[in-house]
């Protein structure tokens, strides 16, 4: 009797020790197949397919920050930046946390700040908008000092700003935490060349903090905004062309 009594607790306990350890999800299994078919349609090119099935995950789990997130990227993809950045509002709101969340609105404000100066002629507004972008990836960067595509991202993002010599410090941040980071040495030329074309004196900008992961900036950091929160940085070939477009840009308006 007591042998059953003492194999009875140890059961419980190892019941609750189990309970405890496995992992479980806040959404539905039906919620995470549709995420899961968004995550195929985008790999696949289908951003208005990929839309639609995060959409009815987020109808059955409102609080699917990853599946709003996910809205925001097809959305980006589709050219719908307005309805992409709503959808990254919404993702930051659940979960101000997500780094991935950042690091993609970040590109979507790009977007937005381009179509601002190419199609609008609205300097102010674009440049207010590089910015808040720069404040995305730092909040990215601050979150998760050991991602190299937040650093990746911010140092395109300082390049197109033409604070080349951040941007190179950002960019061997990227080294130091994945040197063979997709098309990075190529990145870090242009962003030389750029520093160089440009006709200023490189300039002494402290590595970035190993603790923190946070550079520190010849100015003052971009404040992020209150509502929590291209060439698109990108981490493929498309990067070096879209790095090459900024710098024509940057070149043209000198």
């Amino acid at each position: 009797m007591i042998m059953k009594t003492i194999t009875g607790k140890v059961l419980l306990l190892l019941s609750v020790i189990t309970l405890f350890c496995i992992p479980v999800s806040g959404y539905s299994a039906e919620a995470m197949n549709l995420y899961s078919a968004g995550r195929d349609l985008m790999s696949s090119g289908n951003y208005t397919g990929a839309v639609a099935s995060y959409n009815q995950a987020v109808s059955l789990e409102p609080a699917y920050f990853e599946a709003w997130n996910g809205i925001a990227d097809a959305s980006n993809r589709n050219g719908q930046f307005d309805e992409a950045l709503d959808a990254s509002n919404r993702s930051l709101e659940i979960n101000p946390d997500y780094v991935n969340g950042w690091i993609n609105r970040g590109q979507i404000l790009y977007n937005i700040g381009y179509r601002f100066e190419e199609n609008v002629q609205d300097l102010k507004k674009a440049d207010a908008l590089y910015m808040e972008q720069l404040g995305a990836f730092e909040k990215a960067v601050s979150l998760d000092p050991n991602n190299a595509e937040a650093w990746f991202n911010k140092g395109y993002a300082l390049a197109g700003m033409k604070r080349y010599d951040e941007a190179i410090v950002a960019f061997d941040r990227v080294r130091a935490i994945n040197p063979a980071y997709p098309n990075l040495q190529k990145n870090r030329e242009i962003a030389v060349q750029l520093r160089d074309k440009s006709g200023t004196l490189p300039v002494t900008v402290q590595p970035a903090n190993q603790t923190t992961g946070a550079a520190q900036p010849a100015t003052s950091s971009p404040v992020i905004p209150a509502t929590s929160a291209k060439p698109s940085p990108l981490p493929t070939e498309t990067g070096i062309i879209s790095l090459v477009a900024v710098a024509i840009l940057v070149l043209q308006r000198k």
